[in-house]
């Protein structure tokens, strides 16, 4: 119940839960409380172990495969047509409600017919179920929600899926058990392992926060845990303490050595004077910034621009053009510039092309997208 509640609760915000899951779960602990409720009467009522009725709880196969469909398609709009995963249940009821169909053809075997029915019931949907994680989760690489998401979805499905296998071959030898010991079909005679592996699903709903909380709030999570982890802030600005005032002897070729006779005494002050230009004038965020307009603002040959990087430099010219446009957005965010104006706007108005470029670099800069560091300063 506790589990259910949680699941509730978390239900419109968490893309792992959908209506299916919900179902399953509600379904599997009323079988379970009836059986382990001998003292109440239930069984009685609900009859779980005696044949036609039992055949209902047959509804969560085809429950699991909806699930994992909806839950690939990250989608919560649901479709009458699904209605038709009924069918199978609904015949197989009706089979074994009929007395004047216990002589025909179809139980000429007995309730071995129902076996092989069954068994060719949940091989059908373990197969549809594989290929749907298959083909939209599994071995998919573009998903529409970042790598850490899709990890948490992949593993969730391949623990839930083996899970559903092993549970498959459970229920089929208790039913092969029930038939040989000439008992009403139920799938109760090997419940105590059923209930393991159902024991298994509840514990990983209850402790797996992705599973339990859903992407958006355990996203938030995620980035609270790694604040205290720093013990600061979870993005620093992107650091340009790059340079190398050392003399290099490693000179490529002879322009190089005349190069570091010229402006060896000057070298100081041209870092100086791309740090000013970086962050006084924001000169990065011109789209057309190169070495040459640096050189220009500084009034020295482009040549000194290129080796001052080429030697000077931990990081290519384009790299730090790239950490100062990332910087200009960090601060433009923080100043409130995304109040009146859109992420795209900000890419434009730091130097990026358009907003891919922003977004990667962004990424790869502070690893998390524009949105997430957003997120990170309204916790």
């Amino acid at each position: 119940m506790v589990t259910i509640a949680l699941m509730i609760s978390s239900y419109k915000t968490n893309p792992f839960c959908n209506l299916f899951l919900l179902l399953i779960i509600v379904i599997i602990s009323i079988r379970f409380l009836v059986h382990g409720s001998y003292e109440l009467g239930l069984q009685a009522v609900l009859t779980p172990d005696q044949g036609p009725p039992s055949v209902f709880y047959l509804i969560i196969i085809p429950c699991f495969y909806l699930y994992y469909k909806y839950l690939s398609l990250q989608n919560k709009t649901y479709n009458l047509k699904d209605l038709k995963h009924l069918v199978f249940i609904a015949f197989l009821y009706i089979i074994n409600s009929n007395n004047m169909l216990a002589g025909s053809v179809i139980f000429h075997f007995g309730q071995l017919t129902n076996l092989v029915l069954i068994g060719i019931f949940i091989v059908f949907y373990l197969f549809l179920i594989y290929t749907t994680l298959s083909k939209y989760i599994w071995f998919k690489n573009d998903l529409e929600i970042n790598n850490q998401h899709f990890i948490l979805v992949k593993n969730w499905t391949v623990y839930l899926f083996i899970l559903n296998v092993l549970a498959a071959f459970t229920l089929t030898a208790s039913l092969y058990s029930e038939i040989n010991n000439e008992a009403n079909l139920s799938g109760k005679s090997l419940a105590i392992i059923l209930l393991l592996f159902w024991l298994f699903i509840y514990f990983k709903i209850l402790f797996t926060p992705e599973i339990l909380y859903g992407l958006p709030i355990l996203n938030k999570k995620i980035l609270k845990f790694n604040l205290l982890d720093e013990e600061s802030s979870l993005i620093e600005k992107p650091s340009k303490t790059n340079w190398i005032l050392e003399i290099s002897h490693q000179k490529n070729n002879n322009q190089d050595l005349k190069l570091q006779e010229k402006i060896m005494s000057n070298i100081r002050s041209y870092i100086l004077e791309v740090d000013k230009l970086s962050n006084e004038e924001r000169v990065f965020s011109d789209p057309k910034a190169s070495p040459t307009l640096i050189a220009d603002k500084l009034g020295v040959p482009t040549s000194h621009i290129v080796y001052l990087f080429k030697y000077h430099s931990k990081i290519s010219f384009s790299e730090f053009r790239m950490y100062s446009r990332i910087e200009d957005s960090i601060n433009l965010m923080e100043a409130g510039y995304l109040k009146t104006n859109t992420l795209e706007s900000l890419a434009y108005k730091t130097g990026f092309s358009s907003y891919n470029p922003f977004f990667s670099a962004f990424k790869k800069i502070t690893s998390l997208s524009p949105q997430d560091y957003i997120k990170t300063k309204k916790t």
